[in-house]
């Protein structure tokens, strides 16, 4: 893991205001959150909007994920051990060797979501992998 960059805790909501602007303007005003390669580990983004937010790298370890939007969010390589995802939306995120191991993801929507080569020891997910594959899978590479 590369050298981790660390975010005040007091920018934090006006990044995420900026994120939910570009969001809200397909990106015509405001500006993507780029949380990639960031030490946030043990914080609190709770409810947070993070749809398409760039995560790649960053270290999310205890984080409290609860019931974030994190759909199409890109976090490849990310670290979230021991992080409380509860009925956190990941709907086609891009999670691609992320470690989640010992995270909560139930009851998480993980429909579309990348998880190949993603380390999954001890992850809580029986409902959130019925409800993906129920609906139409999430890749978890472990397939031919």
């Amino acid at each position: 893991m590369p050298q981790l960059r660390t975010i005040p805790q007091e920018s934090l909501p006006d990044l995420l205001e900026q994120h939910r602007i570009w969001l809200a303007t397909d990106g015509t005003r405001g500006q993507q959150a780029d949380l990639q390669d960031a030490d946030l580990i043990g914080r609190s983004l709770w409810r947070a909007d993070l749809r398409r937010a760039l995560l790649n790298r960053s270290d999310l370890s205890a984080a409290d994920l609860d019931h974030a939007d994190l759909r199409g969010a890109f976090l490849q390589g990310a670290r979230l051990a021991g992080t409380s995802l509860w009925e956190a939306r990941l709907g086609q995120a891009d999670l691609r060797d992320a470690d989640l191991h010992d995270a909560k993801l139930d009851p998480a929507d993980l429909r579309g979501a990348d998880l190949t080569r993603a380390n999954l020891d001890g992850v809580s997910l029986r409902s959130a992998l019925r409800s993906a594959l129920l609906d139409g899978g999430a890749d978890i590479g472990c397939g031919p």
